[in-house]
């Protein structure tokens, strides 16, 4: 039997959210026709966070036009949650809703309701929104409309609107950056043409998205086009130069050289404070070999793991030189220091006969910087380097284990007790005595188990 009007207006007028959250759950597509549908809508003013959120679930999952033009009602509605949910509902349907959108379009007058349907029309990928587009836009004077008008027709791809954003762009300096994102998009050698040809005459803010757009549809000419800017360009369009740059050579195969301006970009790049441009950098990393980029590169290892992730081949690649670097940074108190130490691990770990490796000074430089760690007051850094000492130097490691740290944290000494436990060295008794008088149950148990064991060894 089919839901009723009638029956919904008794489930959902009552206070029984729960009930009304369980019956969506349960209502089939085929149970309600198309007028159903709408009337459900409306139930969406109801302020309950929970109802609004199974009823947005239950209208993505089953679009109907008739739901649609309910949701464009709500595009006029004082409440602002509101309005965002049907937005949001209204991008899902995609092809479904376009129709909704333009005949709300057409009738409505008010600047800030006609913005809102504009940015939501312009979210839709569909043939639709092109051709209503291209006919809304020559009857709309309202500059923040125009915006997202040819936002909508970038997102579409909209060949058909080459020559009339290139018209717009001559006519309307506030509209000049959007044309040039759309252009972008579209991507036609009309549009490439254009875009490359207003570079010298603008401001910085449309030079800015002229460079984007060529990472975006750029060929050969504006790959030494923008590598030929690199060489001048003034620290702001640095990181967006190279970025495109990057995209070029991902897309053609084009070959960076490696000069001082290069460098010099991306060493820019690896210290950006926006996390995109560094993971840019880092994947450039792997283009080039230099001492000086490493070392900035490590700086900046451990705070983002995609990061962390692109560039830890090149590291791996490079063990002397990263633990020559590792051993000065440690010495500067980087930030990071917890995390190079656990590279160092990961280090010895993937390939042991790496300290094997090592200048016999450089290793000892490096146990030095290490067991200074001891004294870090960041206990992660404590932890690590007291794992990490045993592993570089034992004798070194027994050295600082003085009644100071034996003093430290439940988990270091722990740690420090599995650690002991696989020692063969003399001073090894001393130290699990004085943890087997801890006064941490757990810590001088472990030690009494671990004597214990020892013990019978040597007995045996």
């Amino acid at each position: 039997m089919k839901v009723t009007i009638a029956e919904i207006d008794r489930i959902f007028r009552s206070e029984d959210i729960s009930s009304q959250i369980e019956f969506l759950n349960e209502l089939k597509c085929e149970e309600y026709d198309p007028n159903l549908a709408a009337h459900l809508c409306s139930y969406l003013q109801k302020k309950d966070k929970g109802l609004r959120s199974a009823l947005s679930h239950f209208f993505v999952q089953h679009k109907c036009y008739l739901v649609a033009d309910k949701l464009t009602e709500f595009i006029s509605s004082v409440d602002i949650s509101l309005r965002n949910i049907a937005g949001e509902i209204l991008i899902s349907y995609g092809g479904f809703a376009v129709d909704s959108i333009i005949k709300f379009l057409k009738r409505t007058k008010d600047a800030i309701d006609l913005k809102f349907a504009a940015d939501i029309l312009a979210e839709i990928q569909d043939k639709k929104v092109e051709h209503a587009v291209l006919e809304l836009i020559k009857h709309t004077d309202n500059e923040n409309v125009l915006i997202s008008y040819i936002e909508a027709l970038g997102n579409n791809r909209s060949v058909q609107s080459v020559d009339l954003l290139i018209h717009l762009y001559n006519e309307n300096e506030i509209l000049k950056p959007y044309i040039i994102n759309a252009l972008g998009k579209i991507g036609t050698v009309k549009a490439f043409n254009f875009i490359l040809q207003q570079y010298k005459d603008e401001d910085d803010l449309v030079k800015y998205m002229i460079i984007e757009s060529l990472g975006d549809i750029g060929n050969e000419e504006s790959f030494f086009f923008l590598l030929s800017e690199l060489q001048n360009a003034a620290l702001p369009f640095i990181p967006p130069i190279l970025e495109s740059v990057y995209k070029l050579h991902v897309r053609f195969g084009f070959d960076i050289p490696f000069d001082e301006k290069v460098k010099r970009a991306l060493l820019i790049m690896l210290n950006h404070k926006e996390s995109e441009y560094r993971k840019v950098g880092a994947k450039l990393l792997d283009e080039f070999d230099d001492n000086e980029i490493i070392s900035e590169a490590l700086k900046h290892y451990g705070i983002d793991s995609e990061f962390d992730e692109v560039i830890y081949h090149k590291l791996l690649l490079n063990k002397e030189l990263v633990l020559k670097h590792i051993n000065n940074l440690i010495k500067t108190e980087t930030p990071n220091i917890a995390s190079l130490l656990k590279l160092i691990d990961e280090f010895i770990q993937h390939e042991p006969k790496v300290l094997s490796e090592i200048d016999k000074i450089q290793l000892h430089k490096l146990t030095d910087s290490v067991s200074r760690c001891l004294k870090h007051t960041d206990e992660i850094v404590r932890l690590y380097a007291v794992e990490l000492l045993f592993k570089l130097d034992v004798d070194t490691a027994i050295l600082f284990l003085d009644d100071e740290f034996l003093n430290e944290n439940f988990w270091i000494k722990i740690r420090l007790t599995e650690l002991l436990e696989d020692l063969n060295h003399p001073s090894v008794f001393d130290f699990l005595e004085k943890l087997s008088e801890d006064e941490n149950e757990m810590v001088s148990e472990r030690a009494k188990e671990i004597l214990l064991i020892k013990r019978k060894l040597i007995e045996n």
